[in-house]
């Protein structure tokens, strides 16, 4: 794998290809074989998400751009986990495997710690949970995120090619384990052992404290397994999605959304 900045400019492509792809798949896919019975205003549904991921991607694009300039300046100064792993692949391997942990560690931060669940919640009070539901962030939540980010990807000696690799393995296990679809449970059960499946990810969505605080993993399910933070039902016929007194429609509307961390 090269070492130059923006090496793979066709890679920035596909993952973002990918990501609409996938997510337009799944889209249609909820409306032919739900697990839960179709909103009636899905449509609507997916308009508020998508309002929010817009939102979102204005501090994205130029925290990516950033993003980029700093991990080419700061591999030339610090070799990071170049140190140890010398082969390309083995380098990329690892620094995957390290950007995914982190991203565990992140997710049980968010559920931990009250002031960042003030942020996270927005993401939680989906009353509902589908493919659009993965793109629903507060700008905050993604903004500390970011800053969070920078340093700790500077330090692994990671370059833009590794983020956009890990964004092309995670975004679509992330959509696809918020979809609504019916899926077998034998593939469900087969595709827990790698990612976090959907059957995981709906408790992870409960309105329930015990069951919302677990399944945190975002690309591997193993983080779960080795941390203590695994959990699976057979059964889901008795969840509830989202948070309590957070599914009156007059709040699971955009500035409502954008306001409620900053409210008592």
């Amino acid at each position: 794998m090269s070492e130059s900045f923006f090496p793979i400019p066709d890679l920035r492509i596909f993952s973002f290809g990918t990501t609409i792809a996938v997510g337009v798949l799944l889209w249609f896919m909820e409306g032919i074989i739900p697990w839960l019975s179709p909103q009636k205003h899905r449509t609507l549904h997916a308009k508020l998400n998508l309002s929010i991921a817009g939102l979102n991607l204005l501090i994205l694009l130029p925290s990516a751009v950033l993003m980029a300039f700093m991990l080419n300046w700061s591999r030339n100064a610090w070799p990071g986990i170049g140190m140890l792993v010398h082969s390309p692949v083995a380098k990329a391997i690892v620094i995957i495997l390290l950007i995914d942990l982190w991203m565990y560690v992140w997710h049980r931060l968010n559920h931990e710690i009250a002031l960042l669940w003030r942020f996270h919640s927005v993401h939680h009070s989906d009353p509902t949970l589908d493919v659009t539901t993965s793109w629903r962030f507060h700008y905050m939540e993604i903004l500390i995120s970011e800053l969070l980010r920078f340093p700790l990807f500077m330090l692994m000696g990671a370059g833009i090619e590794h983020l956009l690799l890990y964004s092309l393995l995670m975004t679509p296990v992330i959509e696809f384990h918020h979809s609504n679809i019916t899926i077998p449970p034998a593939l469900d059960r087969l595709a827990r052992l790698i990612i976090p499946s959907p059957m995981m990810h709906r408790l992870h969505h409960s309105t329930l404290k015990s069951e919302h605080n677990t399944n945190y993993g975002s690309m591997l399910s193993v983080w779960d397994r080795l941390f203590g933070t695994f959990l699976i039902k057979d059964n889901l016929d008795d969840l509830h999605l989202g948070l309590d007194h957070e599914s009156d429609p007059n709040k699971q509307q955009l500035i409502p959304l954008l306001l409620r961390p900053f409210r008592p």
